[in-house]
Parts: C-alpha cells; structure tokens; sequence
C-alpha cells in the first residue's frame, strides 16, 4: 500500500511545505478480508446466596465452567464475578488457557477472557459508570441522574489477532438497574467505546448484562449505533428468548412457543418485551461486523432441573473486518525529501491513515526531523532547532 501525501499543517495552519511518505504494509496484511472470532456474555451470578443450597457456588461452579467449555468462546465477558471471595480465584484457575482482564480485589467486577493462544493483548482498561469514569469505585453522575447504588463499571480489551493480524476491542459491563443511571452508563460506554474506535475504523463488541428490555431507550440508543447480534444474526438464532431464567425451571423452551427460532427478526424486533420472559443479556457488535449466528444456551445442570446461574450465557460466532487496521501489519513510514523550516516546528501530516498508535510503525526519518509521532490518528513530525549561531564582532 503506497501514499503519496504533499501537504503538512505547522500549527493547525497549511504551509506549502512537501514531502513524501510511504506507508508499506508487510505480506501479513494479505489475506481474508475478515476473521472469525466466536464471542460470549454470562452473568455467573455473584456469591451472595450462599444460604440457597440448591443454587449455590459451590454447587453449581462445575456445571458453570463445563457449560463455559462447551461453548468454547474465544473471548468472553463474564459479570457478577465475585472478586474479593472463591469465583475469581476459581474462573483463572479453571482457565488457564484464558487471560483474565479485571480486577480480583473490586466486589463483582465485569471481567474479559481472552484465549491466549489466539490473542495478543495490545492495551485493556477498566472505567467505572460515573460522572468520573476513570476514578475508582465512583457512583455519582449528577446532573439529576440517580448514582448507582452499587459497582457498575466496564472492562475493556483492545485485541489482536496472531494469525490474521486483525484487531478488535471487546468490552463487558453490567448496566444500572435504575432507569437513569442505566442510560447515563450506557451512553459512557458507547461513547468511550464505540465512537473511540469507530474514528478509527476498529471493530467493537460490547456485551453485558444491561437489565434492560429492547424497548427502553437505553437499548433503543445502544442499537442505534450498533448491531443488535440476535436481530443481525444470518442464520436463525437458537436457544430461548429469555437471558434471565432466575433460577426458574422451563425445560422446553428452546423448542417450544418461546425459542428464538419460531420468530423472523422482524417479529422479534416487534415483540421485544415479552416473549417468554426478559431478555437482558446483550451482544453488541460495530456496524461492518457480520453476525454469523447467535444462541442463547439455555443448558441445565447435568441431571438436574437446575441452571448453572440464573443467567443463560449468550454467544456469537462474528466475522470482523480487517481493513483499515493499524496492527493488520508492520507499517513502514519514511520520509524522503527535506522541507524548508526556519525553527523548530510541529508539522502534521493532513491525510493521514487514521493511526491508532505507533507502536507498529518503523519510522525513518533526516537528521532534520527529530522525532516522529502519531497523534489523533495522525502521523506528526517534529523539526529539529536550527543551531545556535554566535557572531563575533
């Protein structure tokens, strides 16, 4: 891939300065045009019922981390993960094929798997559903909005693919169960989420638990802006309407008047609210993803009339586009031509290829450069001073 780009900003002001720039992506930038990435969302419910025998931890965390397996997700949002007791702890143990994103010491935290062997890790984090998002534990939004009576916050991946080179951020949050606080998280996700990446051009998928149905404004928004994965999925999606089974027993549902499958996706988009019970668990996926299919695994627990969580997992089997991507490939810059300059100037290159970082380019650069750089998307060069001249009279 070659650019030619004539035209540098010193200032945020257009100069007639030129020079040329190659962009040359390696032979790992060939290929499909997508790749395959199978996604999942379980609320695994939080250690808080200890006293319900029939459903509680220690009883059902096997049944869980089989049912987990069987699904065999390459990237998974857990919510409800009880950091500060045994679920943590037993989820990384259990998985040690999977890279755990989330913190063990927050009280049920949202938390990303990522299969190791599949993914390189190239940057996570983790804000909280607040009016500050990026402090601690905060609860607060203001502004009239009722705080949050406890820890809501979203973990985030931002992933590379090793055999394609493709990349994509992952995101698992849990959304208020106030109507307030509930959209106010829900715009703080897309927008440091979805709109981030957008901007350039890398796929989203953000998943959760959003106590939500599909008609209320929070989900009415959130699928505004992206894909709804069952409503989008290709094939006809499998599994029961409802995400929140509360532990209820329904053994037919995934064949009877409630499975997913006896609904065209218009007569599911139409019947949002009620159709044997809440759907509340969401796939989420950017626009220019292909949803191959989705499934709701209604799975009991072996022999027993009982579920592994009062959740049923939700997974995804998604195409994501490649293009546009910085770390598709190594990306070599050079500059080759010398501009004219007078002092040491920031110069920002006006077409460039909506960079995330740099971290995968190869700058070559004149003596007169001193440094390289990308800055909002943009590759920007830094002049050197010109030496310092003493003249003797």
């Amino acid at each position: 891939m070659r650019y030619a780009i004539d035209h540098l900003r010193r200032g945020g002001l257009a100069t007639s300065c030129c020079f040329a720039a190659m962009l040359a992506l390696s032979a790992s930038a060939a290929g499909d045009a997508t790749f395959a990435v199978r996604v999942a969302s379980y609320n695994i419910r939080c250690k808080t019922s200890e006293s319900d025998k029939t459903n509680n931890w220690d009883n059902r965390k096997a049944d869980l981390v089989n049912l987990v397996r069987n699904m065999a997700p390459d990237v998974i949002g857990y919510q409800e993960v009880y950091g500060n007791g045994a679920q943590y702890k037993y989820l990384t143990e259990q998985f040690t094929d999977y890279t755990v994103i989330g913190s063990a010491t927050l009280e049920i935290p949202s938390v990303v798997a990522f299969r190791k062997s599949r993914f390189i890790l190239l940057e996570s984090g983790t804000f909280w559903l607040s009016a500050t998002p990026h402090v601690a534990d905060s609860r607060v939004w203001g502004n009239g909005i009722a705080d949050s009576g406890d820890e809501r916050m979203c973990t985030w991946a931002l992933l590379k693919d090793r055999e394609s080179g493709g990349v994509f951020c992952f995101g698992s949050t849990h959304l208020d169960l106030k109507d307030g606080p509930r959209l106010a998280g829900m715009r703080l996700v897309l927008s440091l989420l979805a709109a981030k990446y957008k901007s350039v051009d890398v796929p989203v998928v953000i998943v959760g638990d959003m106590n939500a149905l599909e008609t209320e404004e929070s989900m009415v928004e959130a699928a505004a802006v992206m894909q709804d994965a069952l409503l989008a999925s290709k094939t006809p999606p499998a599994g029961s309407w409802r995400t929140y089974n509360a532990f209820t027993w329904k053994p037919d549902e995934a064949s009877n008047e409630y499975a997913l499958a006896n609904y065209t996706a218009a007569e599911r988009s139409a019947n949002q609210s009620a159709v044997g019970g809440k759907r509340i668990d969401y796939i989420f996926a950017s626009n220019g993803i292909e949803v191959e299919s989705f499934a709701t695994r209604n799975d009991a627990r072996p022999g027993k009339k009982y579920y592994p969580s009062d959740h049923y997992p939700v997974v995804a089997e998604l195409a994501m586009p490649r293009e546009n991507n910085l770390y598709s490939g190594k990306v070599k810059v050079e500059i080759d031509r010398s501009i004219p300059h007078t002092a040491h100037g920031r110069y920002v290159l006006t077409s460039g290829a909506k960079l995330v970082d740099d971290r995968n380019l190869e700058f070559v650069l004149p003596k007169w450069v001193e440094r390289a750089a990308v800055e909002d998307g943009e590759i920007v060069i830094y002049t050197r001073p010109e030496p310092m001249r003493l003249v003797f009279r």
